[in-house]
């Protein structure tokens, strides 16, 4: 009986779920998988507690949330598999000197496909004096729908991950004004 594996957002930070999947190891362990998406990122869980998926990925924050929403919630994260941020903020303009409070008088875009980033970079935001609250931010577009605002000129920052950052910048379309990585070890995704 195969093993049924949901992403449940594609993105390169999860090259090693596809590596994997792609050169055989499972195969090879003998594990038989099947791998499905999910239809959203918010809907992973679901396929979990109805039992047409048997293991999914994805970050803690979306387990302690489901635990928040579902008092029958048993679910258990294991095996982590990203221990860094992989998201950026991106600038239509260089900003060598970035600090935080500088997204206060920016119009900034944040992720809105996953809750982890946003979470983070409040963190970030408190640990430097300021109030995520007070921040100017459009909160309800996708990644690549952020990316393209940010090319028309109508925000100034956005929170991505890779391939939209470094499209950005290969284009000479963006800027990277911080590396949420280098906040330090993190547990991401499992």
């Amino acid at each position: 009986m195969p093993v049924i594996l949901q992403e449940t957002l594609r993105g390169l930070l999860y090259a090693p779920y596809y590596a994997a999947l792609a050169l055989g190891a499972y195969t090879r362990e003998g594990v038989a998988v099947g791998f499905v998406s999910a239809a959203s990122p918010a809907q992973a869980a679901a396929a979990l507690f109805d039992g047409t998926v048997d293991i999914a990925w994805g970050g803690p924050m979306r387990v302690m949330q489901t635990y928040e929403a579902r008092p029958d919630c048993d679910l258990v994260c294991f095996g982590e598999v990203v221990t860094r941020d992989p998201f950026f903020l991106i600038g239509r303009e260089p900003q060598p000197d970035f600090i935080f409070a500088d997204l206060f008088d920016r119009h900034l875009a944040t992720v809105s496909e996953v809750p982890t980033p946003w979470l983070c970079l409040q963190e970030d935001l408190r640990r430097a004096g300021l109030d995520p609250e007070a921040l100017p931010r459009t909160a309800d577009h996708t990644m690549a729908e952020n990316v393209a605002a940010l090319r028309r000129g109508e925000l100034d920052v956005v929170q991505l991950f890779q391939p939209f950052a470094e499209e950005l910048l290969a284009a000479g379309e963006g800027h990277i004004w911080y590396a949420a990585a280098t906040r330090g070890p993190c547990s991401y995704t499992s």
